[in-house]
């Protein structure tokens, strides 16, 4: 088993006061004589505003209250942007397409990859229109990305399945380390030095999981539940994260990471599949469109909260 520092890279701190609420941070009080640590409150999922349009198979970018769906089946050029509230058209993007993966901010977001056929093609938002910009290495769709518009990983996709990472750094994508399995379309999210990738085909490969530091991919808890193109949502960290929904349907099961384990939590109101989507934070994740089937326009929302918590010893 690995150690908190080997984990967090820092030993347990003595601190007067309770930690700034990281979840997975541990501690010790010695104001209290007590050690403890941050964990998720229990997050539950709520009804949010309908897409424009039906949709299955897009892009997710953002966060909770500040988001984009792009594109879409069948090789949709549409975007729609999110307030928190309600979901609005804005300007498309210039190659419509399916299954490729969206990074960044509502403002400073991007796209690449996806079918249209199969493409390369990286577009990235500034807030009013979309502009080509590096494209990748390789051409796939199915593949997961993440990150930002300077700073963002791609690893996986179709077809064949890949292994293949490639990370950007603002101008040009060049090749990283391989993923220790060939697989697509699963759940893919995080900064580029603290990547996760969990579940996705082929088969064997549906409840692994994988994490990415910088340099090299490494292979961790399995999910409890096999699953392909789920949604997920990450804090921050590799270290707290959630995946939701997803192949085989029907599906609404909610699992969350901790930086050791996968632990199921609340479910979605409603079974479908949510392809690559990565909007919003484990803390206050958003899943919008699917496939149900047929493809969806709800939106659901998940809320949840860091708690300090004494660490009890039998």
């Amino acid at each position: 088993m690995a150690t908190y520092k080997e984990i967090h890279g820092v030993n347990i701190q003595s601190r007067d006061s309770d930690a700034t609420a990281v979840e997975g941070d541990v501690w010790y009080n010695a104001s209290t004589s007590k050690l403890k640590m941050h964990t998720f409150a229990a997050g539950t999922w709520a009804t949010g505003g309908n897409l424009v349009a039906a949709k299955q198979q897009g892009m997710g970018i953002g966060t909770q209250t500040a988001a984009l769906m792009v594109g879409g089946n069948p090789a949709l050029a549409t975007n729609e942007s999110y307030d928190g509230s309600s979901w609005s058209e804005i300007a498309n993007i210039n190659t419509g397409r399916r299954d490729g993966s969206g990074f960044g901010t509502q403002t400073a977001g991007s796209i690449v990859g996806g079918q249209s056929p199969t493409v390369a093609i990286q577009e990235a938002w500034d807030g009013s229109s979309w502009t080509e910009v590096g494209d990748l290495s390789t051409a796939r769709h199915l593949l997961g990305a993440s990150g930002t518009q300077t700073a963002a990983i791609a690893a996986g996709g179709e077809a064949p399945y890949k292994d293949l990472s490639e990370e950007f750094n603002g101008t040009a994508w060049t090749e990283g380390d391989n993923l220790p399995l060939a697989k697509s379309n699963g759940g893919f999210l995080g900064p580029q030095t603290a990547a996760l990738f969990a579940g996705g085909n082929p088969g064997p490969a549906g409840q692994t999981n994988a994490s990415y530091d910088g340099s090299s991919w490494t292979e961790l808890a399995d999910l409890n539940s096999t699953r392909v193109g789920c949604g997920a949502s990450l804090s921050g960290t590799n270290t707290s994260a959630i995946v939701f929904g997803g192949q085989p349907l029907p599906n609404i099961k909610t699992e969350e990471w901790d930086g050791s384990s996968w632990t199921e939590v609340n479910d979605l109101s409603t079974s479908r599949d949510f392809q690559e989507q990565n909007a919003g934070s484990a803390l206050a994740a958003l899943g919008a469109g699917g496939l149900v089937p047929p493809a969806s326009n709800a939106t659901e929302e998940w809320t949840s909260a860091i708690a300090a918590q004494t660490v009890a010893f039998d």
